[in-house]
């Protein structure tokens, strides 16, 4: 029996679609994807030590960062218990703000208040005593002012728990390990603010300015490279940014460069050579496009440049060619 025609399976035919094609990667195209990376390794830096810096107490209670200029005297038990109950009494004599003398201080600057502004720092604390006393006491009592908020007490009270603190410590040769990333920097205020007076630090760095510098230099010349693939413009932008970035990192934070600040200045350094590679490679690449009758010369001497050309003849000459529709074959009668 024949079986109906409608049963047969129907051919289906493969209809070959051809795969569109890619323009070559250039040495300009492999640069500027490089300079990106460098960029957004840049950015993701911000959240790592940009300054570190080691500070030590003085006989005078000042903070310097010259090992030379600290305190290191060993002091007896005696000495130990005596400021252990100063900073006790202190502590236990703080006086709490008024309603009325709170609302009066909060309209004082930032300065004049209690406010720690440097409040996202990261804090390394170590001491170093004789084997003969027991410091355990007065490191507990001194772990405990510090973390205390001082915000709801009077400045009176305040201040005379801080010089006691400080004679704590300078007894016990405390130094601290500060380091700070530029996000930080960006809810921080000056380092001297909450530290006091430190020598060749505090005073010249201006965290704000510094953070804003670090932060959008890499984002704008991230977003330029992004969104600039022929002109020019990216390479003055980067060249710019890069050199800003290098000069602020030597000319503000060193010698007190953390491990973020090590890496950026490397990356600035690569960052600088491959925009200087970037800048050759498009006037070569420039001058082959314009100059199509060199390109037996520039496949022989330089054959990677030779790549422009080949996308220029394959997308945007072609692209601006017009395109003939093909002449209907006419029915014969």
């Amino acid at each position: 029996m024949n079986s109906n025609p409608k049963d047969k399976k129907k051919e289906v035919k493969v209809i070959n679609i051809p795969k569109k094609k890619r323009p070559l990667a250039t040495p300009s195209y492999i640069i500027r994807i490089s300079l990106i990376i460098c960029f957004v390794l840049c950015i993701l830096l911000l959240s790592s030590p940009f300054l570190r810096a080691k500070l030590y107490i003085t006989q005078d209670l000042e903070i310097t960062t010259s090992f030379n200029e600290a305190y290191n005297d060993s002091p007896s038990q005696e000495e130990l218990d005596n400021a252990y109950n100063e900073l006790l009494t202190a502590f236990n004599h703080l006086e709490k703000i008024e309603k009325k003398e709170d609302s009066e201080s909060s309209k004082l600057p930032v300065s004049q208040t209690n406010v720690m502004a440097l409040d996202s720092a990261n804090f390394e604390w170590s001491y170093t005593v004789s084997r003969n006393v027991d410091p355990k006491p007065l490191a507990e009592l001194i772990d405990k002012v510090r973390t205390l908020d001082k915000r709801p007490y009077t400045s009176e009270s305040v201040q005379a728990l801080n010089i006691a603190l400080l004679k704590g410590q300078k007894l016990l040769r405390a130094s601290v390990v500060v380091s700070q990333s530029v996000l930080q920097m960006l809810l921080g205020g000056a380092i001297g603010e909450s530290l006091g007076n430190v020598k060749s630090l505090g005073n010249t760095i201006s965290h704000s300015l510094f953070a804003m510098i670090l932060a959008a230099i890499p984002l704008v010349c991230f977003i330029t490279l992004c969104f600039d693939k022929r002109s020019h413009l990216k390479h003055i932008i980067c060249m710019l940014g890069a050199t800003i970035c290098l000069a602020v990192i030597f000319a503000v934070l060193y010698p007190f460069v953390g491990r973020g600040a090590v890496i950026s200045i490397i990356l600035y350094i690569i960052i600088f050579i491959l925009n200087l590679a970037s800048i050759y490679a498009k006037q070569q690449e420039d001058h082959i496009i314009k100059h199509p009758e060199m390109e037996p010369e520039f496949t022989e001497k330089h054959p990677h440049f030779v790549k422009a050309l080949i996308n220029h003849k394959a997308f945007v000459k072609y692209a601006a060619e017009p395109q003939t529709a093909p002449k209907k074959k006419k029915k014969k009668k």
